[in-house]
């Protein structure tokens, strides 16, 4: 939770900086209207800890993957930058070699993020939160014996990035933070 925190502060921290500091409107790559793509693969978020990821002590076990994709859209004009809408969807997947402990989670969220390109062509970077519904299956041990469970948890998220465009329409994708994925990075594409 204390991670969460620190993202969340760092998120609006940079959000109410740049709309401070840049009172004009800057030239980005993300704009009203802008619709994009997002594909990438990296580290899951349950690769991390023992605590605090998707809710279950035993998730930090092994290493993981994350895989993600997103939808975004450019909804408001919000002083320098623009404020996104979006779906994302992803999985993270760890397991544990020598203990037999494995987890699984399925993310289907909503998200919204803060784009700004500090003026510099090609470029995109942003900050923003997801929330939705994840569909998790981890082995645990009861005292007795190792057990599977299943169930239903919200999850809840906050990350930022950055995209450079090396066309008009493909470009590279870094995102980082406590979402579905802990790192990632992967290929974009802008739809109109």
């Amino acid at each position: 939770m204390k991670k969460l925190q620190i993202i969340l502060a760092g998120t609006l921290a940079m959000v109410f900086t740049s709309s401070s500091l840049f009172a004009q409107k800057t030239e980005s790559s993300f704009e009203e209207g802008t619709t994009t793509v997002n594909i990438g693969i990296g580290v899951g978020r349950g690769s991390f800890g023992s605590y605090g990821t998707y809710g279950s002590a035993y998730y930090g076990y092994g290493s993981g993957l994350g895989l993600k994709a997103a939808l975004e859209r450019g909804m408001w004009q919000l002083g320098p930058g623009v404020l996104s809408l979006g779906a994302e969807l992803g999985g993270s997947f760890t397991s544990a070699r020598l203990s037999g402990y494995k987890s699984n989670i399925v993310v289907a969220a909503v998200r919204s993020a803060y784009h700004f390109g500090w003026g510099v062509d090609n470029l995109d970077t942003y900050a923003g939160l997801s929330v939705g519904p994840g569909f998790r299956s981890y082995n645990y041990y009861d005292g007795i014996d190792i057990k599977t469970k299943h169930d239903v948890i919200v999850t809840p998220g906050a990350f930022v990035g950055g995209t450079y465009y090396f066309s008009p329409n493909i470009g590279v994708n870094v995102e980082a933070g406590y979402d579905i994925t802990v790192i990632q990075g992967g290929i974009i594409f802008k739809l109109n």
